[in-house]
C-alpha cells in the first residue's frame, strides 16, 4: 500500500502570513463566464424549484428575468444549475461575455447585490495568497478560502475551475484537548474565524480596489461584509476543522471542504487508523460526551449537504475524524473513494487507502480519483473539470 508523505499531526493554522496581496502574472486576452450559475454537486435540478436551478432570486439570477423568486428549472442539468431559457425566466441564460455566478443559491442564503462582472485578461492572475485565472470556461461566482498549513494560499486547482482562491490565518487553538471542558476547543475556534473573517473582508476589500476588473468585490455585501453565501471555505489538518466549525456555527456557506478532517474528539479506536470494511466504525460508538467537543451538537447554519470532508485511512486520526462526520450527521456512508469501481455519488464522506494525514488538494494527483472528488465537494460544471490549459 503506497502511504504518501504525512503532514504534521493537528498542525496549526499560522498567523505568521497574513497574505499580503502582491502583483502576480496577468496575461492578455479576453475572459468568459457567461451565464456562469453553478449548481451544488451531485444534485438534479427540478423545475419550478429554487435549488441548484439557476439562482434563488431575480437579483442573483443574472441571466433570467428580474422577478423576484422566478428561479424557474427549465432545462438545467444535473448538477450544474445552468438551466433554461429567457423566456422561461431561469437564471442560467447568458447576460454578456464575462456575467455569471450566484448559482445554487437556496432560501437562506445571501444574494449579491449585482450580477459578477469579470472583465479581466484572458489568464492567471496571482496576487500573493489570492488569485483567479480568467481562462476557466466559466467564472463560478464562488470564493474558495484555504485555512491550510502556513494560511493556506491561492490554489490554482479551483482557479483554473472558475473560482476566485485565496488563502488566510486562523490562529492556534489547543485541539482537540478539551482539558474538562467541552466548550474550549469551540470558543478558541471562534476566535479563529474571526481572525479569518477579518482577514478575508479586508483581502476582498483590497484586492477590489487594486484589481476592479477581477470583481471580488462581488463577495461583499453592500455593508462591506463578507457574502458567506458564495464562499466555500477549506483547510487541512487544523485548519479542516476550523472549518468545519466556521460552517457550522460561524456563517452559513457554500461548502465546507475539510482535508485530514474534521476532529475535535478523542473517540477514535484502536491506533486511530481506520480499517476496511470501511462501513464498520473505526471509533467507540459509545463513545462519552467528554471526549467530544460541544460545537458538534450544535445546530448548524450551512447545510449539511454542503459539508464534504477527504481523510486517508492510515491518518492516525482518521478515527477520531470518522466519528465527527458521524456525529455531526455529514450526508452517506463512508466510501473508499481510490478504488476504481467505488460510487463517488450519494456521500459526501471520502476515505483513501492510500493517503495519510494528506492535503488532497495541493498534491491532487497524489492519491488517484482525488480531482473526481475535488470536483464533486466544490460543485465543479462539467465543463470545468478538466482545463486545458
Amino acid at each position: 500500500m503506497l502511504v504518501l508523505a504525512a503532514f504534521p499531526l493537528a498542525a496549526a493554522c499560522s498567523t505568521a502570513d497574513d497574505g499580503a496581496i502582491k502583483d502576480g502574472p496577468s496575461l492578455s486576452g479576453s475572459s468568459t463566464g457567461a451565464g456562469s450559475n453553478v449548481g451544488g454537486a451531485g444534485t438534479t435540478p427540478t423545475a419550478g424549484t429554487t435549488s441548484n436551478a439557476g439562482g434563488a432570486s431575480g437579483s442573483a439570477n443574472v441571466g433570467g428575468a428580474a422577478t423576484a423568486g422566478t428561479a424557474s428549472g427549465g432545462s438545467a442539468t444535473a448538477g450544474t444549475g445552468t438551466g433554461g431559457n429567457a423566456t422561461a425566466g431561469a437564471g442560467g441564460a447568458a447576460a454578456g461575455a464575462s456575467s455569471g455566478g450566484s448559482g445554487g443559491l437556496e432560501a437562506g442564503d445571501t444574494p449579491p447585490v449585482r450580477p459578477l462582472n469579470v472583465m479581466a485578461s484572458k489568464g492567471e492572475h496571482v496576487h500573493g495568497k489570492a488569485g483567479m485565472d480568467a481562462r476557466a470556461p466559466k467564472m463560478l461566482g464562488k470564493l474558495v478560502v484555504d485555512l491550510g498549513v502556513n494560511a493556506g494560499g491561492y490554489s490554482s486547482f479551483l482557479a483554473k475551475r472558475g473560482y476566485h482562491s485565496m488563502g488566510a490565518p486562523c490562529g492556534s487553538c489547543p485541539a482537540p484537548d478539551l482539558n474538562g471542558s467541552r466548550t474550549r476547543v469551540g470558543d478558541c475556534r471562534m476566535q479563529e474565524f474571526a481572525t479569518t473573517e477579518a482577514s478575508v473582508k479586508q483581502q476582498l476589500t483590497t484586492l477590489h480596489a487594486q484589481y476592479p476588473e477581477e470583481d471580488w468585490g462581488y463577495f461583499l455585501n453592500a455593508d462591506g461584509s463578507v457574502r458567506w453565501s458564495d464562499v466555500a471555505i477549506t483547510g487541512i489538518s487544523h485548519g479542516a476543522t476550523t472549518a468545519a466549525i466556521a460552517g457550522r456555527i460561524g456563517a452559513r456557506m457554500w461548502r465546507i471542504v475539510s482535508r485530514s478532517g474534521p476532529r475535535d474528539n478523542t473517540c477514535g479506536a484502536g491506533n486511530g487508523q481506520c480499517t476496511a470494511p470501511i462501513t464498520t466504525p473505526s471509533y467507540d460508538p459509545a463513545c462519552p460526551d467528554e471526549d467530544v467537543a460541544a460545537w458538534l451538537d450544535q445546530p448548524s447554519k450551512t447545510p449539511m449537504n454542503r459539508f464534504y470532508g477527504i481523510v486517508g485511512m492510515t491518518d492516525s486520526q482518521c478515527g477520531d475524524i470518522m466519528f465527527n462526520m458521524m456525529r455531526t450527521g455529514y450526508i452517506g456512508t463512508p466510501v473508499i473513494f481510490d478504488n476504481a469501481q467505488a460510487v463517488l455519488t450519494g456521500t459526501n464522506q471520502f476515505f483513501s487507502m492510500a493517503g495519510g494525514h494528506y492535503d488532497f488538494l495541493a498534491a491532487p494527483n497524489g492519491v488517484m480519483r482525488t480531482p473526481e472528488v475535488l470536483n464533486i465537494a466544490f460543485g465543479i460544471p462539467p465543463e470545468n473539470q478538466n482545463p486545458a490549459f
